[in-house]
């Protein structure tokens, strides 16, 4: 016998299509599952004071520009539809590691290529620059991180594939001689220029094809093993990022001003880790006098 249509069967079909009309409208970064590329700490936690949450209105306005786009190539985020926030993190060291540029170390995040360097100007004095480097993944070329502010040591170009010079004047060539622009993950790239400033800053761009690329949070690529050393001093990941209904719904308005909301303030360093160092470096230090006696 034919079973009856159930009369609900057309609201459901309409349900249904309706559901995956709004999955297919949902931009494909926004459901993403971002390996956790990062293997080393981009600076020694120890030295950080604070961080800024991805999406916060830290420093000035990083989200989309369309600027950054010429000759149909696009340097940058292409989202238009971010509203205005700074989506990427400040590094901001404890005041006692301030002052020089050879003091607070910047580290490979992970295994990759140099793919750009550039030339910055210190927003304090003209006549000091540092460098912004983009460094490509050699797991996943979709992702690159941006360090900025970074006295770049001598191994690395010291300028490579800079802006074109009909969208940035102020091109300069090649850089002809160093060693590598390939690096592993913890290879010191040289050190966060705190000659003025309060902080260093770090960003990742996702790219899911040449014209539709996205900023993404540096912590969303980091795996547990890493993150402890922050939860361990009080942060969550929760808390390094804004979302982006949040921002919406509370633009930013007090840019150049200090909002606490806009940080994650770390709890103090435990007197003990440094002692702790220390010791752990010298039962290793005689261990290996031991085992260079023993052998002898």
């Amino acid at each position: 016998m034919r079973s009856t249509p159930s009369p609900l069967r057309p609201f459901l079909s309409m349900a249904v299509s309706l559901l995956l009309l709004a999955a297919s409208s949902v931009p494909l970064h926004a459901t993403s599952i971002h390996p956790k590329l990062v293997e080393s700490h981009v600076t020694n936690p120890n030295m950080i004071h604070e961080i800024s949450k991805f999406r916060s209105g830290a420093g000035h306005d990083f989200s989309y520009d369309a600027s950054y786009v010429y000759a149909g190539e696009y340097f940058s985020a292409t989202d238009a539809t971010e509203p205005d926030s700074s989506m990427k993190h400040y590094f901001a060291p404890y005041d006692s590691t301030k002052g020089d540029q050879a003091t607070v170390p910047v580290y490979a995040p992970l295994d990759g290529m140099i793919t750009r360097v550039t030339d910055e100007t210190h927003p304090e004095d003209a006549t000091l620059t540092n460098k912004r480097i983009e460094l490509t993944s050699s797991d996943d070329s979709s992702y690159t991180v941006v360090l900025f502010h970074v006295n770049l040591v001598e191994a690395y170009p010291q300028i490579l594939n800079d802006w074109p010079v009909e969208a940035w004047p102020a091109h300069q060539p090649d850089d002809p001689s160093y060693d590598t622009t390939n690096v592993s993950a913890g290879d010191l790239l040289g050190y966060a220029d705190m000659r003025f400033s309060y902080d260093f800053d770090v960003a990742v761009l996702y790219a899911i094809s040449s014209t539709e690329k996205y900023w993404v949070s540096l912590f969303d690529l980091m795996p547990d093993s890493l993150f402890d050393r922050y939860e361990n001093r009080g942060a969550t990941r929760a808390a390094m990022s804004i979302s982006k209904a949040e921002r919406l719904a509370n633009p930013v308005t007090w840019w150049d001003r200090r909002n606490d909301n806009d940080w994650v303030t770390l709890n103090q360093v435990p007197e003990g880790s440094s002692l702790s160092l220390l010791v752990a470096g010298l039962l290793m230090l005689d261990l290996s006098i031991g085992r260079i006696a023993f052998r002898s």
